[in-house]
């Protein structure tokens, strides 16, 4: 009797070590977790500060252009400078307020029917100024038949605008984007590729957390803070949908595709 409980105590004393190691391992791996989650806050605060320092001080020096002599023309100018730099913050600023307001459940979706099509329209001129800076080459693939499923029109409409904006920041001047759909077993599929910079295989499964950036992209993202993708991944996942990536890696251009329900009919 005395050995078998010696055994016990001997077999409950190494399930105590097990457990105690598999806490500190727990432990150890949340503490990483956590460095890393403040070091990629610091790394986007710095980027906030840069690019909202940027359109600052292009105000305060049209503001200052204002307060000297200057003729009708230079007004106009300088009044176009200042409607482009204050709608940049006013961009910013929203991006900001939508992963706030996402992240804390304060975002409503005005749910109705919608035909695919008229969305994915409305989504290519909202970003129609993006393939023009670029001179990229869009290419807009959509089913013949209708198609129609139940969403939040702006919110879909911001999704693929923003997926498309991104492959533009990421794409060189000339390059080539295309927006296709198709439906796949009552599933509604859009695709945005383009041939662009790539994602490096390490960064595909974080591409869509907020503060996950592509160290070599940060020269090419024209004023974003790098939060677009989080907004999209956040958007989907509301409307119960899913969102993915694929690229071959650098240089090798990217592939983002949205899943959705597809419902019957229209109105």
């Amino acid at each position: 009797m005395v050995c078998v409980a010696k055994v016990r105590v001997l077999c409950d004393l190494h399930r105590q070590r097990q457990q105690i190691a598999a806490q500190r391992d727990e432990l150890a791996a949340s503490a990483a977790a956590l460095r890393e989650a403040d070091r990629a806050k610091d790394r986007f605060l710095a980027v906030l500060a840069h690019e909202l320092r940027n359109p600052v001080a292009a105000l305060m020096g049209a503001v200052d252009l204002l307060g000297r002599p200057r003729s009708a023309d230079q007004a106009g100018i300088i009044h176009a400078r200042m409607e482009r730099t204050v709608s940049h913050l006013a961009r910013l600023v929203e991006d900001l307020l939508d992963v706030s307001r996402i992240t804390e459940g304060k975002v409503t979706l005005k749910i109705q029917r919608i035909a695919l099509s008229d969305v994915l329209n409305f989504a290519v001129e909202s970003s129609r100024h993006h393939m023009d800076a670029g001179n990229h080459h869009l290419t807009v693939a959509l089913p013949e038949a209708p198609v129609w499923f139940d969403g939040d029109y702006s919110r879909i409409a911001q999704i693929v605008a923003n997926l498309l904006g991104n492959a533009a920041k990421y794409t060189p001047p000339g390059g080539a984007i295309k927006l296709s759909a198709r439906t796949i077993g009552g599933e509604i599929v859009i695709e945005v590729a383009d041939n662009g910079m790539g994602i490096p295989a390490d960064m595909q499964a974080r591409i869509f957390e907020a503060f996950a950036q592509v160290e070599d992209h940060r020269a090419y993202a024209q004023g974003g803070l790098g939060i677009g993708l989080a907004l999209v991944h956040r958007l989907v996942t509301l409307h119960g949908g899913s969102v993915s990536v694929e690229s071959d890696g650098r240089g090798r251009g990217s592939v983002f595709t949205v899943r959705l329900v597809q419902v019957e009919g229209g109105d």
